[in-house]
């Protein structure tokens, strides 16, 4: 379940990620970390983009399914 924030024009904020995706091979790749991004001025989709790259840049190509993705506030 995703946790509603509240963005603070010109504030960036950081968003724990998870990213579990599997090639048509079946190889199985998870990415998890944080990121800083501005919400005023960088959508969720943006963000999903972004992470996606990160796990194309992991296996060397962008063939491949997504089966998790989550992004939330990184605070309690």
């Amino acid at each position: 379940m995703s946790t509603p924030t509240t963005a603070v024009a010109g504030k960036a904020v950081g968003f724990h990620y998870i990213l579990t995706v599997q090639t048509a091979a079946g190889d199985v790749l998870t990415v998890s970390s944080v990121a800083t991004f501005d919400p005023a001025h960088f959508s969720r989709s943006m963000a999903y983009q972004e992470i996606r790259s990160i796990a194309a840049n992991e296996l060397g190509h962008g063939r491949f399914s997504v089966l998790f993705f989550s992004l939330e506030p990184d605070q309690f």
